[in-house]
C-alpha cells in the first residue's frame, strides 16, 4: 500500500442488540487473564465461535477455518499465533433470535461475564471447538508509513485495514465486523 491511499478503515466488532451480554456471548474474553507466556487466554462460550470476533480492546480472535481462508486472501499484514481457550463453557447463545430486543437468558448474577464465569469449564468441548489464533499485526509509527493491508499504529491500541481488505472482510465475513473510516490526514 502507498502513502498516498486514503481509504484506510477502523475495524471492530458490530454492535449487538443486547449491549454488553451480546458482546461477551458473541467474542468472550481476553482481557480478564491476561497473556500466559505471550499467548492470550481466552475465555468463551462454545461449541459456536463466529469466524472473527473481538474478545478483547484491541484482540482479534480468529477460527482454524477462517485463518486458512485469511492466509489464501493476499491480505498483507499478518500473522498468527495460537489462543489458550483457558474457559470454555456450553451455552447455543447463536440459536437465540438474535434480532430480539433482549437474550433469553440474563445470568443470574446480571453480569454478563458470568454467562462464562459462572458455568464450568468443558475440556471436551474446548477441543471440539478447534484452535483459535489471534491475529497479530503489523504496527507502523503513522498512516504515511503504512505497507499493509491490516496494521496498527504504535500506541493506540485500533485495529485498522485497507480498503482491499475491508472489501474481502465484507464479502466473506460481513456480519462479524465493522468498519469506520478513519482521517488519515
Amino acid at each position: 500500500m502507498s502513502s498516498d491511499v486514503k481509504s484506510i478503515y477502523g475495524l471492530e466488532d458490530p454492535p449487538s442488540a443486547w449491549g454488553d451480554y451480546g458482546d461477551i456471548l458473541r467474542a468472550g474474553m481476553t482481557a480478564h487473564l491476561g497473556r500466559l507466556n505471550g499467548l492470550l487466554q481466552l475465555e468463551r462460550t462454545g461449541p459456536f465461535v463466529p469466524p472473527i470476533s473481538f474478545p478483547g480492546i484491541s484482540d482479534v480472535v480468529v477460527t482454524g477455518n477462517f485463518r486458512k481462508s485469511l492466509e489464501n486472501s493476499g491480505l498483507t499484514g499478518l500473522t498468527f499465533q495460537p489462543v489458550i481457550k483457558r474457559h470454555i463453557v456450553f451455552l447455543e447463545w447463536e440459536k437465540w433470535d438474535r434480532t430480539a430486543d433482549e437474550p433469553v437468558e440474563y445470568p443470574s448474577t446480571g453480569e454478563p461475564e458470568d454467562y462464562i464465569l459462572g458455568r464450568p469449564h468443558s475440556p471436551e468441548l474446548a477441543q471440539q471447538i478447534g484452535d483459535l489464533w489471534e491475529v497479530c499485526l503489523s504496527e507502523y509509527a503513522g498512516f504515511n508509513e503504512v505497507q499493509a493491508d491490516w496494521f496498527r499504529l504504535q500506541g493506540p491500541l485500533y485495529n485498522f485495514v485497507s480498503e482491499r481488505a475491508k472489501v474481502w472482510l465484507e464479502t466473506t465475513v460481513s456480519e462479524w465486523v465493522r468498519f469506520t473510516q478513519v482521517n488519515t490526514e
